[in-house]
């Protein structure tokens, strides 16, 4: 069989199965791209941020370093690909979200949206999605933060649980 025939025979069994759905079922609601004015709040965010600590509430061993020595500071266990993380919050409340973009050797991402920060509250639309993180600024606002739990794989393989404090500083405008 050739590859044309073989796209078209893929291509008719998905138009079968869009076919074969229910049609009643409620379709996703996607959120709305945030707009409007900033708010003078709102205008601390605007700039870059860099990925400078990540804390975790328990030790846990990311390191592939061949000794046993758990510990709360992940950012100093990790690559430097790890680290090569940041935001960049715009004016218009357009927001990108890059990993992996200044290091060689990396894999590239870019996650791009909208914001809003209400109070303590960053809203990020992305997609079809959204997620809502407490932040919390340091006295000059130069440093956020914000605190999730996961399950950390640690280099023996065991997952440990953790709240993960994710904190970013601003980088200086040029």
């Amino acid at each position: 069989m050739n590859s044309h025939f073989i796209k078209k025979l893929g291509f008719a069994m998905l138009c079968m199965l869009f076919v074969n759905c229910n049609l009643n079922e409620d379709p996703v609601a996607c959120p709305s791209p945030l707009t409007g004015d900033l708010l003078e709040t709102e205008g601390t965010l605007v700039g870059t941020w860099k990925i400078s600590a990540i804390t975790a509430d328990t030790e846990v061993d990311i390191s592939n370093d061949s000794q046993d020595n758990p510990s709360t500071d992940i950012y100093n266990q990790s690559s430097d690909c790890s680290k090569d993380a940041f935001y960049t919050f715009n004016q218009n409340r357009t927001y990108t979200y890059n990993t992996g973009t200044q290091t060689d050797g990396c894999t590239k991402s870019t996650t791009s949206g909208t914001w809003q920060l209400s109070q303590n509250e960053l809203l990020l639309v992305v997609s079809c999605g959204s997620n809502v993180y407490d932040v919390t600024f340091n006295e000059d606002d130069s440093q956020f933060s914000y605190t999730l739990s996961l399950d950390v794989q640690e280099v023996n393989g065991v997952l440990t649980g953790a709240r993960i404090t994710f904190t970013f500083s601003k980088e200086e405008e040029n």
